[in-house]
């Protein structure tokens, strides 16, 4: 169980959010999500930055960057958030970061934009795509997304790990976002 909290906090690492400009404000959260014998395990990272530079009258010019502590990841136990920065999970003595930087972003319904980027766990890189809501209070925007990665294309949970027979491949990496207008 320990390992598989720690596989899923390393691809929430990975979460392609934010970009270049206002920055990332304390209501941001990034939470992962992943089975582990066929139960739901919930973790989340606690210490992250990024910088979302968005102009909702000029959506296709967003850029969006997110770089994550690996070291954060909460699995809610210190001896499983330990065991996650190993090697075999994260290695986060040679990969202390998880980064996300967008390619584009396209208009869809109102509200909802279609985000494409770069996420780099481990030092592997893979495209991702997903669905970003985004919603305006006050002087403040959010932007909220579920991010899903293949924890095995990112070498998290090698060794008697890797079967996804235990702990699944699939990860869900929640985003949500806030930044001054």
């Amino acid at each position: 169980m320990i390992r598989s909290t720690v596989l899923s906090l390393a691809l929430l690492a990975a979460v392609p959010w934010a970009a270049a400009a206002p920055v990332l404000l304390p209501p941001s959260t990034i939470k992962v999500s992943f089975q582990e014998m066929g139960v739901t395990v919930d973790a989340n990272f606690t210490k992250f930055t990024g910088t979302i530079d968005f102009d909702p009258a000029k959506p296709a010019a967003a850029h969006v960057e997110f770089t994550i502590d690996i070291t954060s990841f909460d699995l809610g136990n210190a001896e499983y958030n330990r065991e996650v920065l190993k090697p075999e999970w994260f290695d986060a003595a040679h990969f202390p970061t998880a980064h996300f930087v967008s390619t584009s972003l396209k208009p869809l319904a109102a509200g909802q934009m279609q985000a494409n980027g770069k996420i780099t766990i481990k030092g592997r890189t893979q495209d991702v795509g997903f669905v970003v809501s985004t919603h305006e209070q006050g002087a403040q925007r959010s932007y909220d997304g579920v991010v899903r990665i293949k924890r095995n294309a990112f070498g998290v949970g090698t060794g008697e790990w890797a079967a996804t027979d235990t702990l699944a491949d699939d990860i869900s990496i929640t985003v949500h976002a806030v930044s001054s207008r």
